[in-house]
């Protein structure tokens, strides 16, 4: 059989279920492959491991985490012929559901194997941070920052929704300024989107397409709880982009300025205004489920 490494991450869930290994296994065997596990052992070293797969020429690496493990993997691939197979097995795993994949890890190897292989845009920042979904500053970020790790690690999404009432509680609301297509916005919350997805399936960023070189940037201008709330509460169902202080908009770059205001990357905080999201030429291949395709059609791993 062919073999395709499968990098797990084994902090995802707060390490309290890991991958099926024995089903996954399985799966794989009807489809003419066989796993090889990787295990990331510190942050970071699943670019380490997924750079390796692409140097090692395997068509492609699985990768058993969350949207952090998925965006760390990226950074290795950028640039190979080697495609992300993204298995859910984080807190929320945003990029599954961005890509039409589905929550259980079986299913969603059994989907992208019998799938099509497309060439997905990213984002970058000023400083080369690479993101596959999002950009955002604003009280999310903030929660994030915030959040203690632990927490984040045994009670997931209890723990992020926690933390969110304790900085709304403190009326912890940040505000800076946005500078995207020549205007410069007063915002108390800015989603640059690669992506459509936010959160789970809900489309903060209705109009980007992430097979698209470019981002839909979605900035809240107006300041207090009274505005943040139903801000957050209305992604779900669409209608934060229709709220009064709401500016819409496709770009290729953004500016967020500020002082000491976080930001994060892919669900993960990444750094501090002032930060500029750029959409980049960059490709990185992932699987994408589609109705049929034969088993084992996965490209050759070439010598």
């Amino acid at each position: 059989m062919r073999t395709l490494p499968i990098v797990i991450n084994p902090a995802a869930r707060g390490g309290r279920r890991g991958p099926p290994k024995a089903r996954l296994e399985r799966v794989a065997a009807e489809h003419g492959w066989r796993l090889e596990w990787w295990a990331t052992e510190a942050p970071g070293h699943a670019t380490e491991l997924a750079a390796r797969a692409a140097r090692d020429r395997f068509p492609a690496v699985v990768l058993w985490g969350g949207d952090g493990t998925y965006n760390e993997a990226a950074r290795g691939l950028i640039g190979s012929e080697t495609a992300l197979i993204a298995l859910p097995g984080g807190t929320t795993s945003v990029l599954a559901y961005e890509l039409g994949i589905v929550h259980d890890p079986v299913r969603a190897l059994a989907q992208q194997l019998g799938g099509e292989r497309r060439a997905m845009a990213v984002g970058r920042t000023d400083s080369g941070q690479l993101f596959l979904l999002m950009l955002s500053a604003g009280p999310d970020a903030v929660i994030l920052a915030n959040l203690p790790a632990r927490l984040k690690q045994r009670a997931g999404r209890l723990g992020i929704t926690a933390q969110a009432a304790v900085e709304l509680v403190r009326g912890n609301l940040p505000r800076f300024s946005v500078i995207v297509d020549g205007v410069s916005l007063d915002a108390s919350w800015c989603i640059a989107g690669n992506g459509r997805s936010y959160g789970g399936p809900f489309a903060a960023t209705p109009g980007a397409d992430p097979f698209a070189t470019g981002l839909e940037v979605v900035t809240l201008s107006r300041h207090g709880r009274n505005a943040v709330v139903p801000f957050f509460f209305s992604i779900p169902s669409g209608r934060h982009i229709r709220l009064r202080g709401v500016d819409r908009r496709p770009a290729t770059e953004v500016r967020l300025v500020g002082e000491g205001i976080p930001y994060q990357l892919d669900g993960d905080p990444a750094g501090f205004l002032p930060v500029t999201a750029r959409a980049s030429d960059e490709r990185v291949w992932v699987f994408v489920p589609r109705a049929v395709r034969a088993p084992g059609s996965l490209p050759e791993k070439r010598a």
